[in-house]
């Protein structure tokens, strides 16, 4: 059971969240739940466990890392764990799943309460949502931690998770926040500031450092078979190394959902016109487009780092 705050909120209406993610993929997702977990504003509805890159049994994965964040916070019994979707094959032919039909059950409920969806991976489970009753697209808000940077985009790992399923609320009328990769990736923070402020809160700060480190042993072992071959230049194997494999660095790219669900932060957006994405990510820019979408420019890393961790160590610290 959490703490309550020892002081009262004024003019702070609940929201709902549906968190989507890829928690098994690499460290950062835990950190961006958990912070959720532990925010009072935001009534968690459920989280839903999202595919990444195409890999076998990933869904399941994401479920499995999902519980167990969920039950080291000793919040297993309060909130639904569902697993997701496999990524769409094309416009028509895609997969149900517990977590798509939680999403439109959650949406046509009569709760006046905004409902904020934010993705922290591929959308696919939003996406079959909205193809399974389109009109839920007027009752929810998402946020998406993805594609590459504007005006050109590109790769991006989230996005080409599901070029479609991004396609398809692109074209919606889903009303999106997308917090493209040179955004989010404005979340850096060394690996001795997160354990200096984070391994003493509890058991659930040692297990996201634990996590956060076995899967940056991972991704050093990736980046080293990457940075070996011969497909890459010199230049792009010191910046894999550098990103990736130092040891010193980490993007907590996925916590940006938080920051932006308490301040929207309206002077660092702006409204475009929704672009068209191709099958290699790139982007289409129509500035006509009635369909227009909300583009973060900036994040403010440093309030989302320090309530984060000032949370942890209230809720969990060892001293507390």
């Amino acid at each position: 059971m959490l703490k309550e705050y020892p002081f009262e909120f004024y003019g702070c209406k609940k929201i709902r969240v549906i968190a989507d993610s890829d928690c098994a993929c690499e460290g950062d997702d835990a950190f961006a739940i958990a912070h959720m977990l532990i925010t009072s504003k935001f009534d968690m509805v459920a989280v839903t466990a999202s595919n990444f890159a195409h890999i076998k049994n990933s869904i399941q994965k994401s479920y499995d890392a999902l519980k167990k964040l969920v039950d080291v916070m000793e919040l297993l019994d309060q909130i639904p764990i569902l697993r997701g979707s496999n990524a769409m094959k094309s416009e028509t032919e895609y997969e149900r799943s517990e977590a798509s039909e939680f999403i439109v059950e959650e949406a046509m409920k009569d709760d006046q309460r905004p409902l904020f969806v934010v993705v922290q991976g591929a959308i696919t489970n939003l996406a079959v949502a909205l193809k399974t009753r389109p009109e839920i697209a007027k009752r929810i808000q998402c946020i998406w931690i993805g594609g590459a940077s504007y005006p050109k985009g590109g790769w991006e790992f989230n996005l080409m998770g599901d070029v479609i399923a991004a396609r398809t609320i692109m074209e919606s009328d889903i009303p999106l926040w997308q917090v493209p990769q040179n955004v989010y990736s404005m979340m850096r923070i060394s690996f001795m500031t997160i354990y200096e402020r984070l391994y003493s809160s509890g058991n659930a700060g040692k297990y996201l450092c634990k996590q956060l480190w076995e899967a940056h042993q991972r991704m050093a072992e990736l980046v080293k078979q990457f940075g070996e071959s011969e497909n890459f230049s010199e230049s792009v194997q010191g910046e894999l190394y550098t990103n990736f494999a130092s040891g010193e660095v980490w993007v907590l790219g996925d916590s940006p959902v938080v920051g932006l669900m308490m301040d929207s932060q309206q002077a660092d957006r702006e409204i475009i016109g929704a672009p068209h994405i191709n099958d290699d990510g790139t982007y289409v820019l129509r500035e006509d487009n009635p369909r227009k979408i909300v583009v973060y420019k900036s994040i403010d890393a440093q309030f989302i780092f320090n309530d984060f961790f000032d949370k942890m160590k209230y809720q969990f610290g060892e001293n507390m």
